[in-house]
């Protein structure tokens, strides 16, 4: 086993196992391993089924593109062979297809015309006869010479023309044989049709012949420009009666994963190839696998948290079941040793159990007594009329009543007076299942009277002490969070002294930065946990609104510096008086100006304003230029637990809290709050005060307009 702890220099130091460790605590600590790995197996085995279905949408991309682009060059090459069949016929330009373009059907989809120029070209290379697009007058010193003049039919091209565009032309000879008819294809056409198509940046659609020759390509290539045969030797062929074929793995010429789809188009020599590369398949995919690791870390870190809380919490129960036995064993041991006089009585009066003194002043062992009536006793009963009254009392405490009376018994051949309870106690459902009897001796009551005293200001105090710790108590999430943030404080300013290395401060920062936001989280749920029980209850007086807004103003300035945002406050000189809780007024304004704060940009603007309305009600406003809010988010962010959207918890903090206290807060003045924002153009959010909890306007100098 390795130890994880080094010892002292003196060779005493402690050695921590994990052998060490209760079987209990090492089965729990497993099973939080086993769940957090469970957690990231889950994780990675949804990243691979999702690259895997990216791949397969990849593959069907290709494939529906490839058939789409496979499609229009089919029929552009199909349409180029009707035209150019019915020229060599009739010897003839198409009356039809005379003009500045060729417009045969299907020869002007996608971006510009597929079909440029056609022409009747006779043997000398002069053009006889041409429509379309830069019609030469002759066809000499052209790559269409040697075709024209061989009167055969070819395909020529890829070649670029005197304005640099690329160009493929088909040649058909005449049936008369006094010419060729010649259809110039214009090859840019498809290259501006492929670049249209959204496949990646580092992808490609190529258009190429049998031979491997490069006609067009969907992105810019310097190489491939200049040399179209450049990849022949490794773009892929088809075999005769093969129509497609979908491609997959390694490509030389770039080193990459490539997927794709090659298609022979039609029963002509070219084919259509769309390769994607397997990073623009994956592009999103790579986004969301690191944001899913970021998720799964979170909560792995999350339930991390989570389980130390719970470990701690089941440690404490672990104690506090112990400290309850243990004083289970000491309340018997008291049971037994009391001076007191008591016992446990079933509801119909038989005796369960009883100490030693009330053994002895019935004059019989424990064995004796247990399972009878209480009140056949002559010890504790001596007359029929108090064996009659202590029934009765019995009967009454079984009913649920608490009995209290005293009485006067024989002990040791003297009467004492004894002041007997009887206590019923409950189940679960309310039935009462136990009485517990005591007697108190109070002979000496009238004597003790000052002892007496003393110990009911004692039993005050006592109360009081257990009213403060109730008190207490109810604030047990508030105190040790502020005792987290003080000594955090105190660590970051080294009041005993330095820390060391700078990263403890930097984990001071750490754990008072969580401990205040975790103190804010902890206040908004408690107030909202009154509001919602109808127990929060208005301070109300008459106070100036424009005092307490440059309170708050006050108390928003540091953030709003820190976050580089002007903070300015706009209020009439004679604004009136306003009837309202101060403490919770101060609350809603600190909220909002908190999250305009928070949710405007470094030179951003916040504005809070305060005007009476037409209708005599008090309306102040505090508007923002910040990031706004979607108009399908207004109509739910004012409800708990809500945001505009469930990425800015993670990225500002935050329950979704705050405007819902500030509404209800609002509501139980009369009042009602408004917000009005636009994604971009910033918020305005408005609280308004009912016309009757306006007094008179104040002047200038605080007194009465």
């Amino acid at each position: 086993m390795t130890d994880l702890s080094e010892p002292d220099g003196g060779g005493r130091g402690t050695w921590w196992r994990l052998s060490s460790l209760p079987p209990v605590a090492a089965l729990r600590i497993g099973l939080l391993v086993a769940v957090i790995a469970g957690f990231w197996l889950v994780a990675y085995a949804d990243l691979e089924r999702t690259r895997g279905r990216a791949i397969q949408d990849g593959l069907r991309q290709t494939a529906n593109l490839s058939t789409l682009l496979e499609e229009d060059a089919r029929r552009v090459m199909a349409v180029a062979g009707y035209t150019l069949r019915g020229m060599t016929e009739s010897g003839r330009i198409p009356a039809y297809l005379l003009g500045e373009a060729p417009d045969a059907p299907g020869m002007g989809s996608g971006p510009g015309l597929a079909l440029r120029t056609l022409l009747i070209v006779e043997p000398d290379g002069r053009v006889r006869q041409s429509s379309g697009l830069d019609a030469p007058a002759s066809v000499a010193g052209t790559p269409l010479a040697k075709a024209t003049a061989g009167r055969s039919a070819s395909f020529i091209g890829p070649y670029q023309d005197q304005g640099g565009g690329w160009r493929a032309a088909i040649v058909r000879p005449l049936a008369d044989g006094s010419g060729v008819a010649v259809g110039l294809l214009d090859l840019d056409r498809f290259a501006r049709l492929y670049a249209t198509q959204n496949i990646g940046p580092r992808s490609i659609i190529l258009l190429y012949g049998e031979d491997g020759v490069v006609l067009a390509h969907s992105r810019f290539s310097a190489s491939l420009d200049q040399n179209r045969a450049i990849f022949a030797g490794i773009l892929p062929r088809l075999p005769a009666g093969e129509a497609a074929r979908t491609l997959s793995g390694f490509d030389p010429t770039e080193g990459r994963e490539r997927i794709g789809t090659v298609r022979r188009v039609g029963g002509l020599p070219f084919y259509v190839y769309v390769r994607l590369r397997t990073d623009d398949v994956l592009a999103s995919w790579y986004n969301d696998r690191w944001k899913r690791i970021v998720e799964t870390a979170a909560v792995s870190v999350v339930v991390l948290l989570l389980a130390w809380l719970a470990l701690r919490q089941l440690g404490r129960l672990e104690t506090t079941t112990q400290a309850l036995r243990a004083s289970e064993r000491r309340s018997q041991a008291l049971f037994d040793s009391s001076f007191q006089i008591m016992g446990l009585l079933a509801p119909d009066g038989r005796v369960l159990a009883l100490n030693r003194p009330a053994c002895a002043l019935a004059g019989l062992p424990a064995e004796a007594l247990v399972g009878h009536r209480a009140w056949e006793f002559r010890g504790w009963a001596r007359t029929d009329e108090l064996a009659a009254a202590f029934r009765q009392s019995i009967e009454k405490a079984a009913s649920g009543r608490f009995v209290r009376y005293e009485t006067d018994v024989v002990a040791d051949g003297l009467t004492r007076v004894m002041d007997v309870t009887i206590k019923p106690v409950y189940d679960d459902g309310g039935v009462v299942t136990v009485l517990v009897v005591e007697a108190r001796d109070i002979t000496e009551r009238v004597e003790a009277a000052e002892r007496l005293a003393t110990a009911l200001d004692q039993a005050e105090a006592a109360n009081r002490a257990k009213s403060a710790f109730l008190a207490t108590m109810s604030h047990e999430l508030r105190t040790p969070l502020n005792a987290i943030i003080g000594f955090s404080d105190i660590m970051l300013h080294e009041l005993f002294g330095p820390l060391g290395s700078p990263r403890y401060r930097d984990y001071a920062r750490h754990v008072q930065n969580s401990g205040r936001h975790l103190l804010d989280l902890i206040n908004d749920v408690l107030d909202m946990s009154k509001l919602e029980a109808g127990r929060y209850t208005l301070d109300e007086s008459w106070m100036e609104p424009a005092e307490a807004i440059e309170t708050c103003r006050a108390l928003a300035a540091v953030p709003a510096d820190v976050g580089g945002v002007t903070l300015a406050v706009e209020c009439p000189p004679d604004l009136p008086n306003l009837l309202a809780d101060e403490r919770a007024l101060r609350q809603v304004l600190l909220n909002l100006l908190s999250n305009a704060v928070k949710f405007t940009p470094r030179g951003g603007r916040v504005t809070v304003s305060a005007v009476r309305e037409g209708d005599g009600r008090i309306a102040i406003t505090v508007r923002d230029t910040g990031i706004g809010i979607a108009a399908d988010a207004l109509a739910r962010i004012l409800e708990p637990f809500q945001q505009a959207d469930s990425s800015i918890s993670g990225r500002f903090g935050g329950t979704g809290l705050g405007l819902s206290i500030c509404r209800d807060l609002m509501a139980l003045h009369g009042g009602n709050l408004s917000i009005d924002s636009e994604p971009g153009r910033g918020t305005a959010a408005t609280i308004r005060f009912p016309a009757d909890r306006t007094g008179r306007p104040v002047a200038a100098d605080g007194l009465p307009a």
